[in-house]
């Protein structure tokens, strides 16, 4: 047997067959070479999730109560047992035999930055029908919106044919890096319940001077949400209070007033900010913490998502120039 050098964390609520689906997945295109941990955020369908963990050998953690998938993938994180962690969400399709080792040998040559590989979109029953296939993303920053502000954007242009790519943000619901890297920068610390996990671990990871880059060589098909939305309790409220969290966190005060201002436009605006004060004190926390390892101010971020969005190559030389 194999001693894995990657730890899947799939975090989940109520996602019946396609649990199993994930888990048949890895372990037919990379055997027992990844450690599996199942994070069962208090399922309520009656779904038998213990024995899909016994018949895939995964680890397997069940939630009381629901924590959302930022909290369940911090704590997934901080359980794993191998250098190499990868954030996948439950529905997802592997397309290449021992795609993780790609991944592995990506992520040893550089550690201090954040992954996420090519996605393939597809339908329920995961059913590819020849959609754009997304090559991470760049963020939409600040708009008259507080709903299409802080938002990522995909990016639909194939950037290289192998190799790791620079890409301001990461998108596709599978996130790989070094364990202790994403630890180190806070992982999602300050967020709660659900949404706003790639904007904030993105810029945290580009402002604690690492990065985020595309994997090209692995495409991984995820199975996106329709109209149902995400199975977690009043995820509208939550995801609001995670972009105001992110910006105080990570921008200057001025920046973060203007959020504050565009989110008083939103009808969610007065369940979102009953959030935020009930959470103020985690939140100041997480920028106290962050302020200690940042090497760089929201401008630079801006400026390196501003060139990729005019479609220039971000290099090494760029980085450091």
């Amino acid at each position: 047997m194999s001693i894995p050098r990657l730890t899947a964390v799939i975090c989940f609520a109520n996602e019946g067959e396609e649990v199993e689906n994930t888990c048949r997945g890895i372990r037919e295109t990379c055997g027992d070479e990844v450690d599996i941990l199942l994070i069962n955020d208090a399922s309520t369908d009656g779904v038998d999730y213990e024995s899909v963990a016994d018949r895939y050998t995964c680890r397997y953690l069940v939630n009381d109560e629901q924590i959302g998938p930022a909290h369940a993938r911090h704590k997934g994180a901080s359980w794993a047992r191998t250098d190499n962690i990868i954030f996948l969400d439950s529905h997802m399709r592997f397309y290449k035999e021992g795609w993780h080792r790609i991944i592995n040998e990506i992520v040893d040559d550089d550690p201090d930055a954040l992954y996420c590989t090519r996605s393939r979109p597809l339908k329920r029953g995961g059913v590819y029908d020849g959609g754009v296939v997304g090559h991470g993303a760049s963020m939409t920053m600040e708009t008259d919106s507080f709903l299409s502000s802080l938002q990522p954007k995909w990016n639909i242009k194939p950037l290289a044919e192998t190799g790791a790519s620079y890409i301001p943000c990461i998108l596709g619901g599978n996130y790989a890096s070094r364990r202790d890297y994403f630890l180190g920068i806070g992982g999602y610390r300050g967020l709660h319940r659900y949404g706003g996990e790639e904007a904030l671990v993105s810029i945290k990871s580009w402002l604690a001077g690492g990065g985020c880059k595309l994997i090209e060589d692995v495409e991984i098909g995820h199975i996106y949400r329709d109209e149902k939305g995400a199975p977690w309790n009043d995820n509208i409220k939550y995801y609001h209070f995670n972009k105001l969290s992110t910006a105080y966190t990570l921008f200057d005060t001025p920046l973060f007033e203007r959020y504050k201002a565009l989110l008083q436009r939103e009808g969610t605006a007065e369940a979102a900010m009953k959030v935020y004060e009930s959470r103020k004190n985690f939140v100041e926390r997480a920028r106290f913490l962050f302020e200690s390892i940042r090497k760089h101010d929201i401008a630079y971020f801006r400026e390196i998502n501003d060139a990729f969005i005019r479609g220039e190559r971000i290099t090494p030389e760029r980085l450091t120039s």
